[in-house]
């Protein structure tokens, strides 16, 4: 029964954020072939410099399967996933307590317990679901796409001079291919995971507010609160060396999808799931920062069980 209420609530809000999480996904790999690839690389090479606030290297962003992979970071993803996740687990408690729909429903046969992880299974489920159609909208347009190159006829650089000296009059030519012969979809599962494990965190966030509060205005507000400090504490960190140790007290320094398409080498489209496998970065393993988020996003559930079990219900208004 609360399956179905939740899933009645939350089906609308769903919707909107699967059409355009997919759309996005979509288009975001058909921009991708707008821009030449030689002028793209001369274009980001002079700001080298600032290559420290990007979420991947330079270097990666050269190659195709680097610039479709920008997907995972860029910020209407992140607002999407935000929306959907602060929104189902602010809902759990305050929500429920705002409407003054809590009483009647924990009047039913289910303990407040069950009560929690009906909410909790249906965010999590459309989270993932989220998730699978931002990939699937990714990997259509990976397959649909067609790419063009042009190839500058043979030259020689003169020594010394620093030009150079074409060794024919041909034009250049253009070819044509498809972008799948470049990016194989299978390269992103990895960061597909990192987008849920981000996401689980904040569901768990925003749950564990939940229960402490009575107002769902007040619980988005500290949630939000919460998130703007650790992005702003993320980016000092990146700014200034003396700052750096900010970054391991933020939650944004676990998501790395972007790191995890780069450790893709030599066809091993599962070297990012290896628990072996090296990070350029960091002593631990890939698979070590997904798996703190589920960890931390586990614990706030796990509190916001324990309290909305011990605390006492306030009259509805």
């Amino acid at each position: 029964m609360m399956i179905r209420k939740n899933i009645g609530q939350s089906s609308l809000l769903f919707a909107f954020l699967g059409v355009a999480l997919f759309a996005f996904g979509w288009v975001r790999v058909w921009v991708v072939k707008l821009l030449d690839m030689g002028q793209f690389q001369t274009i980001i090479e002079q700001f080298r410099d600032y290559e420290k606030f990007a979420p991947v290297s330079f270097d990666a962003l050269f190659t195709y399967t680097g610039r479709v992979g920008m997907t995972f970071d860029e910020p209407i993803v992140i607002l999407c996933t935000v929306i959907w996740c602060v929104a189902r687990g602010s809902d759990v408690v305050s929500g429920e307590l705002g409407r003054g729909t809590l009483e009647m429903l924990l009047s039913q046969p289910i303990s407040r317990t069950r009560f929690i992880l009906s909410h909790a299974t249906v965010s999590i489920a459309g989270l993932m679901t989220l998730c699978v159609l931002l990939w699937a909208g990714m990997t259509v347009g990976i397959e649909t796409t067609t790419l063009t190159e042009t190839i500058p006829p043979p030259s020689m650089r003169v020594p010394f001079l620093g030009f150079e000296l074409p060794l024919t009059n041909d034009a250049p030519t253009e070819i044509s291919f498809g972008m799948s012969e470049r990016v194989d979809p299978r390269t992103y599962t990895a960061a597909v995971f990192h987008l849920f494990s981000f996401g689980f965190f904040l569901l768990g966030m925003s749950s564990c507010f939940s229960s402490f509060d009575r107002y769902r205005w007040r619980t988005i507000g500290g949630v939000m609160t919460v998130y703007v400090i650790q992005l702003v504490m993320f980016g000092l960190g990146k700014a200034a060396e003396s700052l750096a140790w900010l970054q391991s007290m933020s939650f944004f320094n676990c998501y790395r999808p972007q790191k995890m398409t780069g450790l893709v080498r030599d066809g091993d489209l599962w070297s990012p799931w290896n628990l072996t496998t090296p990070m350029s970065d960091g002593m631990y393993p890939p698979l070590f920062y997904p798996g703190l988020l589920l960890i931390m996003g586990a614990i706030l559930y796990l509190v916001a069980i324990v309290r909305f079990e011990k605390r006492d219900l306030p009259a509805p208004l």
